[in-house]
């Protein structure tokens, strides 16, 4: 017989009062009570349930605390009213009354699917941004650059395609810099999407290349605003000339502008003396946001020799129907038509006139001036000319013949090598490489065999040198040349020192 539901009431109150009194209900099952399916498959879906309420609050955990829904007020307390006993239940053992749970699995029996957490970012969570500036290296080309970011090889492509109308690609120099802004998503995937690049192939000059909505790429070019800005260099000769003015700080190319300047004047190798000091004024281009353009130009130069006794100045000057260069005060140009020597920086080793041939062993004449060089120092064109010998020539070795103006000839021996494009009818001007140093021929040793004919005879070349003609200014070209020397004599004075 199955067992009734029973109510248990308080012990100081009579069953009799119990409807006055209050009382709680509690249901008793006898342990031979058999579950029906419908309340199994209950607990089933409830244990489901749970599991996924679990599994909400542990992803929830992350997020900050302000966004999480504010927990309901707790309830009154309710009291619990008597039940009337629930109704009897069949049995299972009744064909007739149980519930048809026949080919039902049991709940505890079935597998649950695992809980997959998706990785992709929910839109409009923010994105992880950076930049970087990556410096090109010898091999180096922009592509390899993109794809060394692991940008997508067909992402890089469209970048190239978009840059290549406005950015000679092929051209980029060794220490360019590449400034790139890049982002990744911001949760899961680490694939880095270009935002932007910046690219300055000189100074005025810059390529930015930035991404638009809807993904494609546009170009924009910035030319800057160039202004010149001028420094001056001062300091005494402790060496070579060349040394002192690189140790003050003139620019490669000003100090380049500088040996120039004077060496149709000055033998450098010995005119100048420890001591002898100079003076440089320099004009530096920059653009509007600070960066050199270029390395600058002399305005003025002033140097001293044989220990301070002598002193020269030149100023830069462009006249009306001539080539900028640099003239004397006195308004002469310091080119003349004959260098003074055809080497930078050199000695002389061999004077011209008769001496002891060194590989003959007798007493002839030297129809020219040897220098002393280093093997494969170049050779200049002592003045502007045509070219009629150049080539082996017995003795002389490699040998080069240039005709200049006014019956005068130049001859080279003992080249190394003759440079290119010189041979028989080029034009060549003043100062123009024309071969190298060497030892070809009869030789003892590297060095420069220089000969001067004039109308054919051989004559000492420095005596012509020291008087070579020069061009003088005059008239409406003297007068601006005036100008511009009080003008720079002005600036050179307000001019930063270089420190």
């Amino acid at each position: 017989m199955r067992d009734q539901p029973s109510i248990l009431h308080d012990n100081n109150v009579s069953p009799r009062h119990a409807p006055q009194a209050r009382a709680t209900l509690v249901q008793v099952r006898s342990s031979a009570a058999v579950v029906p399916g419908w309340i199994k498959r209950g607990a089933g879906y409830s244990s489901l349930a749970l599991l996924a309420v679990l599994c909400w609050a542990a992803l929830r955990q992350d997020l900050p605390v302000e966004e999480l829904p504010p927990a309901p007020p707790p309830a009154a307390p309710v009291e619990i009213a008597a039940a009337p006993p629930p109704p009897a239940v069949p049995p299972a053992s009744s064909p007739l009354l149980a519930p048809d749970t026949a080919g039902m699995p049991d709940p505890a029996d079935i597998a649950l699917p695992p809980i997959v957490v998706a990785t992709a970012p929910a839109e409009g969570l923010p994105l992880d941004s950076y930049e970087m500036t990556v410096r090109l290296e010898k091999g180096d080309t922009l592509a390899s650059i993109l794809r060394d970011q692991d940008i997508p090889p067909d992402e890089v492509a469209r970048v190239i395609a978009a840059l290549k109308p406005h950015l000679n690609l092929t051209r980029l120099q060794v220490d360019q810099d590449i400034h790139l802004e890049m982002r990744t998503l911001g949760q899961g995937d680490a694939t880095p999407v270009l935002q932007a690049l910046a690219i300055r192939p000189e100074a005025r000059k810059e390529i930015t290349l930035e991404r638009d909505e809807d993904g494609s790429f546009s170009v924009h070019k910035k030319i800057f605003e160039v202004v010149a800005k001028l420094v001056r260099a001062t300091g005494k000769v402790d060496g070579s000339l060349i040394g002192s003015l690189d140790a003050a700080g003139v620019p490669h190319s000003a100090r380049a502008e500088v040996v120039r300047a004077f060496s149709w004047d000055v033998s450098f190798q010995h005119d100048m003396k420890i001591g002898d000091r100079f003076d440089v004024l320099v004009e530096q281009s920059w653009t509007s946001d600070g960066r050199l353009v270029d390395s600058g130009r002399v305005l003025w130069a002033e140097i001293t020799t044989g220990g301070g006794r002598k002193e020269l100045s030149v100023y830069r000057f462009k006249p009306q129907n001539g080539a900028e260069f640099f003239w004397y005060g006195d308004g002469q140009s310091v080119v003349k038509a004959l260098l003074r020597t055809p080497l930078n920086l050199s000695r002389v080793s061999s004077r011209f006139g008769m001496r002891r041939h060194p590989v003959l062993g007798f007493t002839r004449m030297h129809s020219g001036i040897d220098f002393a060089a280093p093997s494969g120092t170049p050779v200049l064109a002592a003045g502007a000319g045509k070219v009629v010998q150049a080539g082996r020539r017995g003795g002389y070795g490699n040998w080069v013949k240039i005709l200049h103006a006014k019956g005068l000839a130049t001859g080279y021996a003992h080249l190394r090598r003759i440079a290119r494009g010189i041979r028989p009818g080029a034009r060549v001007r003043q100062g123009q490489v024309i071969g190298f140093v060497g030892s070809t021929g009869m030789s003892t040793g590297p060095h420069l065999h220089f000969e001067l004919h004039r109308k054919g005879r051989p004559v000492n070349p420095l005596n012509v040198a020291r008087t070579a003609l020069r061009a003088k200014l005059a008239g409406k070209d003297l007068a601006r040349f005036k100008a511009v020397m009080a003008r720079i004599n002005r600036q050179r004075e307000e001019a930063p020192i270089i420190e």
